[in-house]
């Protein structure tokens, strides 16, 4: 009897289904590629150093993925999915900006798209390695809210195609953006504005109760601090819809956390599940990019690749 199958609650926006079907596309766009050119859309992941959010990694994946589909296995995500990827790991204590500026050198021309992964340690000059990553390659939109890349950073980008699948209108409304960072909260301000919101940017060193009253006001907010509790769920307006962007894994709880403690559930209308609503989406997204950009790339910059004509775009 259908009717005794669990079912979603109505006012989740889980993305699970919409992150298996973007990559599905993409691996389907790089099976084509292939065919047509002879090799894999390509992609190279530079780190320096060891980031803190990757600290639990290896349990997230155990926990809410596999390693076919993963944020933090690239390598075997690629593999499954008919993509060729490079993770370069540099040394946190002896890399210079030099170094890692000659990595990007020799590695820029041998592949489609490039990813950078911040924070770099402070004795490494952010612009210029930035600078260093062309723009056709920038495949995780370092350069999108000062140069213009033409793709977003993909955890922004991956909370705007959930918001577009479940149909939470943010133009003319007010949404608020917790969080400031250049590779989520900043673009994914950017990315609101564009598409019509009036939007408030907050972060976690805000007066308590200036927070509160800016949480209170909103009629969407995106929360992007990677700060567990930085939001009560008491201050929500009610009817409110949540896109619960930023997260942190706590060992205590052996659990992946929201920015938001409390109840959500009875203020929000709506609201993203944590996990499996925005998180799933990062890596389908980037592999997205890559697609895009080495079919761009072949066709000489041209914007009517064949990636937005068959299989047909995100919706």
């Amino acid at each position: 009897d259908s009717t005794n199958l669990w079912q979603p609650p109505s006012n989740l926006l889980p993305g699970n289904e919409l992150a298996r079907t973007i990559l599905q596309e993409a691996k389907i766009s790089a099976s084509k590629f292939k065919a047509v050119h002879g090799r894999k859309p390509s992609l190279a992941v530079i780190t320096v150093g060891e980031l803190a959010r990757y600290g639990h990694s290896g349990r997230r994946v155990q926990l809410y993925s596999n390693s076919s589909n993963s944020w933090f296995t690239k390598t075997e995500t690629g593999e499954a999915n008919g993509f060729d990827v490079t993770e370069i790991n540099l040394d946190g204590g002896t890399t210079t900006t030099d170094t890692l500026l000659s990595e990007i050198y020799k590695i820029r021309d041998q592949v489609d798209g490039i990813q950078v992964m911040w924070p770099f340690p402070d004795t490494i000059d952010t612009a210029k390695v930035f600078n260093a990553v062309p723009l056709a390659k920038d495949v995780d939109g370092i350069h999108f809210s000062s140069w213009g890349s033409s793709f977003p950073p993909v955890t922004p980008a991956g909370a705007m195609e959930l918001m577009k699948e479940h149909d939470v209108l943010v133009k003319g409304k007010h949404v608020l953006v917790v969080g400031r960072s250049p590779i989520v909260g900043a673009p994914m301000a950017h990315l609101l504005r564009e598409a019509g919101a009036m939007v408030t940017v907050a972060h976690t060193e805000v007066d308590k109760v200036a927070l509160q009253s800016m949480v209170g006001q909103a009629d969407v907010v995106v929360t992007c601090a990677g700060n567990p509790g930085a939001i009560q769920a008491s201050w929500l307006k009610d009817g409110v819809e949540v896109i619960n962007v930023g997260t942190t894994f706590c060992d205590k709880a052996d659990a992946l956390l929201s920015d938001v403690e409390g109840d959500i559930e009875a203020k929000a209308n709506r609201y993203s599940p944590v996990p499996g609503g925005v998180g799933p989406l990062s890596s389908p997204m980037l592999f997205h990019n890559v697609a895009k950009a080495a079919w761009d790339q072949v066709e000489d910059g041209s914007s009517s690749s064949t990636w937005t004509q068959d299989p047909a775009t995100l919706r």
